[in-house]
């Protein structure tokens, strides 16, 4: 209060110490929203780039929000000062970087932190400035006091630095050990526990899937009347994979299935892998067989998973090519258009137009008596739609479904996923069977298909399907 306030009648003085008291709320109130808002710094932590934003709260905690999945936050301190820090934005190559170099150095650790102190100090900074200068400002624009207004925004730095500094002293990074989940990713403790069950798990399913490969194999390598199974004579084998998801089991399950039917091929239809970075090319090259084996991209593989397939001389990668086997098998394969960009989401329309581009190709380079395709190859089963008529088979996958059908005499074929219940699945469940198909050709004429078995396993359980479908009668026993 003014010296004249101070002198004037008691009931005058209560209502300019009331006046008083009320512009200082709304001074201090005023200070808070501007720290919150004001208090925000931006750092690049490696290969990711974060906002780090202290602001005021009645407990204190932490919380990282990682858009579009959600949050995760903890109890991490003591005192009225919350502090969120935000995910905008991976480098995704410096990403592959990190990851290249296996565990973190000491270094790289402290460099880390470093630059995170350093962006929580700056924002902490920049928001009491701005309280200070809202809260100073609101009490000279409404009691005309210099002196109401240092007092107060010295109150502000002091209530700050205090706060600032008991969140420092009482900081504990080990709260995050019992984290709250909010959003997609409140399903994340049930995926790291189904993850830690599945790794444990691998190497029995890898057995069981091994035994189950062999059983199949020898049932239908024994004659048999057709009417319940047996082989195939005068026929050469094709294995047809899709979806594998960088999944071990389903991987082990084509290499046992590949060999038990001593196929010639494998075809694989798309997503090989799940984020498509190098590391996982990496892996995929770690467990190829020596087999011959063609590649069509899926939505999940990038441009350099498909590179590293093709550079690795064991892969022949087709997108809009052919190959011709050593059998006279002509294969051409069309991958997913989403592959090819950065982005994995995809998009059906984009895939179909794709087809009905190469179909056309197709068209006019066939005119003048080139070898047409016996097999078309697709991870989108509506690029493969506008071959329907024109070849003998399309095969594709994406779908994780088992499929087959006949459409103007072309046989449409999706042997569902190879991956199974792979690790990014959230239920532990084996619901998603492990699916892939053999295909009988006619050694006599080598594009013409004989018949079809479709294989379903359920590693988890040791249960098996197979389902034979004959596709030409007149070829059996040539």
């Amino acid at each position: 209060m003014t010296q004249s306030e101070l002198t004037a009648p008691p009931a005058q003085r209560r209502r300019a110490f009331v006046r008083t008291a009320l512009v200082v709320a709304v001074a201090l109130a005023a200070a808070a929203v501007a720290f919150g808002i004001a208090a925000t710094s931006q750092a690049d932590l490696g290969p990711v780039t974060i906002t780090v934003g202290p602001r005021p709260a009645a407990d204190g905690g932490t919380t990282l929000a990682l858009p579009p999945f959600g949050t995760v936050s903890a109890d991490t301190h003591a005192g009225p000062l919350a502090v969120d820090v935000t995910l905008i934005e991976v480098d995704v190559e410096r990403l592959q970087d990190f990851a290249a170099e296996g565990t973190l150095s000491d270094e790289t650790v402290i460099a880390v932190l470093r630059d995170l102190r350093a962006a929580a100090l700056r924002a902490t900074l920049l928001g009491v400035l701005a309280a200070v200068a809202i809260a100073a400002f609101v009490v000279w624009a409404l009691l005309r006091s210099r002196r109401l207004a240092t007092v107060v925004a010295a109150g502000v730095v002091v209530v700050a630095i205090g706060s600032a500094s008991l969140a420092m002293i009482t900081y504990r990074t080990e709260a995050f050990a019992a984290p709250v989940w909010e959003g997609a990713l409140r399903y994340a403790p049930g995926a790291f526990s189904l993850t830690q069950v599945r790794i444990a798990e691998v190497e029995e399913l890898q057995r069981q899937v091994r035994w189950l490969a062999r059983d199949l194999a020898a049932y239908y390598g024994v004659e048999q009347s057709f009417a319940v199974g047996g082989s195939l004579s005068d026929t050469y084998r094709v294995l047809h994979v899709s979806d594998l998801h960088l999944d071990p089991v389903g991987m082990q399950l084509a290499l046992d299935l590949a060999s038990a039917y001593d196929v010639e091929l494998i075809i694989d239809t798309g997503d090989i892998t799940h984020f498509g970075t190098a590391q996982e090319s990496a892996l995929v090259l770690a467990q190829l067989g020596r087999r011959p084996y063609v590649f069509v991209p899926g939505n999940h593989d990038s441009q350099e998973i498909a590179a590293a397939l093709a550079g690795s001389g064991r892969v022949s990668v087709l997108d809009g090519e052919t190959t011709t086997t050593a059998r006279g098998l002509v294969i051409l394969g069309i991958g997913d258009p989403a592959g090819a960009g950065s982005d994995i989401e995809p998009d059906s329309t984009l895939a179909g137009m794709r087809g009905r581009e190469v179909a056309r190709a197709l068209g006019a380079r066939t005119s003048p008596g080139l070898p047409s395709p016996d097999v078309v190859a697709v991870h989108d089963p509506a690029t493969g739609v506008p071959f329907a008529g024109t070849v003998p088979v399309v095969l594709s996958g994406h779908t994780h479904t088992a499929m087959l059908e006949w459409v103007d005499d072309t046989v449409f074929l999706g042997s569902g996923t190879t991956g199974g219940v792979h690790f990014t699945e959230l239920t532990p469940d084996p619901h998603i069977p492990h699916g892939a198909s053999i295909l009988y050709f006619s050694v006599a004429e080598p594009g013409r298909l004989v018949a079809i078995d479709q294989i379903e396993v359920y590693g988890k359980t040791r249960q098996s399907t197979i389902r034979r479908t004959i596709v030409d009668e007149a070829l059996l026993g040539q």
